[in-house]
């Protein structure tokens, strides 16, 4: 390799941790604090730089939050991918999906960055693109995984889609009553266990009986 371009590389790579940097910073401080309450000089000072490397990288805090979520479901998909592809039976499968979409808990960082996500969304068209081209990707594994069920005989539904759009949404809302801290969900296992029912009840055949 040319010394010229042998230095661009190491350019491009102190540029990629720098960003990164920057985005784990900027993660972290939304979900302590909300994007409306951080400025650029928080996420410059948590990410030890300075003002100038931040907007270099990044015009808007809004920029931040779009690269931050992107970061956080990338990691989630990969380990959804990873974890549930290794499981053969369908309602392992199934249930492990669950667990690793639903809330850890009171102030989970991952969903307090979607609450944030969400509210730019409903006025901001290239937020709301984003947020569904996300969201697509998870319902498409979902997806997947109950056609998988149907395929092996263990699930019965007549659209696999609908019925990742109803699981996603049950997901979905039992996480956010967690996350805010509702009094009548106080573990992660509460939330999986309702959303388990709700898949027990959407997708087991006529003839099972809940286990």
């Amino acid at each position: 390799m040319a010394t010229g371009e042998n230095g661009a590389t190491k350019r491009q790579l102190r540029g990629a941790a720098r960003e990164q940097q920057i985005v784990t910073a900027a993660a972290e401080l939304i979900a302590e604090r909300g994007l409306a309450n951080i400025r650029v000089t928080d996420v410059a000072e948590r990410a030890r730089m300075s003002t100038g490397h931040i907007t270099y990288y990044f015009r808007s805090k809004t920029g931040l939050l779009m690269r931050a979520i992107q970061q956080s479901e990338d990691a989630y998909i990969d380990l959804v991918e990873a974890a549930t592809g290794a499981i053969k039976d369908p309602w392992r499968r199934l249930t492990e999906f669950i667990k690793l979409s639903a809330s850890s808990g009171p102030q989970d960082p991952g969903w307090v960055l979607w609450f944030e996500v969400w509210s730019i969304a409903a006025l901001d068209p290239e937020m709301a693109r984003l947020h569904e081209e996300l969201d697509a990707r998870s319902r498409t594994i979902l997806a997947d995984i109950i056609r998988y069920g149907c395929e092996q005989g263990a699930f019965h539904t007549d659209d696999p889609e609908e019925a990742a759009t109803l699981l996603s949404a049950s997901i979905d809302g039992l996480s956010i009553q967690l996350t805010l801290g509702a009094s009548s969900l106080t573990t992660k296992d509460s939330v999986v266990g309702l959303c388990v029912t709700t898949a027990r009840t959407l997708l087991a055949p006529v003839t099972d009986s809940p286990q």
